[in-house]
């Protein structure tokens, strides 16, 4: 099953998430059923996990050294089973630019702020309701025999989206 999770940046909470995502993966023996990845829908491409994002991800089992950010693309996004975003805003921007994705596009609840211009005890909250949040996604995700099952409801979408760069694969707002 491939997910993808979402943020604006791609930086701080989506890569904390999949790193959290593949540990849990891998210490419950399911790793090889999931392909997890992380993108941004105003991400520069290459840059890396915060500095604070990897050092809070550190403490808790999760290594971002290799991270390295992507943008969202109608192709990434289309390529996914499950999109797991950060707010609903995200989940709004990428069901407004691909409607036929809006099944496959999930916020985690609750959503998770962005502590991004945030100090470290910031980024340590973010990284503890990530590793929560994705243990129990991954509970869901898993029946009783621990084979991938059938994703959640999507929650309602936000009114007002982000600004996104769906529109203009491989740009950059920088």
């Amino acid at each position: 099953m491939k997910l993808l999770f979402v943020c604006t940046g791609n930086t701080c909470r989506s890569p904390m998430a999949e790193a959290f995502f593949r540990k849990a993966a891998a210490e419950r023996g399911v790793g090889e059923r999931f392909c997890a990845r992380s993108c941004g829908l105003a991400a520069s491409a290459g840059a890396p996990a915060s500095v604070h994002a990897a050092e809070a991800a550190a403490e808790l089992g999760a290594d971002l050294s290799e991270h390295r950010s992507r943008m969202a693309t109608p192709e990434l996004l289309a390529g996914a089973d499950a999109i797991y975003c950060m707010s609903p805003a995200h989940r709004a921007a990428i069901v407004s630019a691909l409607p036929q994705l809006s099944g496959r596009v999930f916020v985690l609840d609750p959503p998770v702020p962005d502590p991004f211009g945030g100090d470290l005890a910031a980024y340590r909250a973010t990284a503890r309701a990530l590793n929560a949040e994705v243990n129990g996604l991954l509970d869901a995700l898993c029946g009783a025999d621990g084979f991938p099952a059938r994703a959640p409801s999507a929650p309602p979408a936000a009114a007002k989206p982000p600004q996104t760069n769906l529109e203009t694969e491989g740009e950059t707002d920088e």
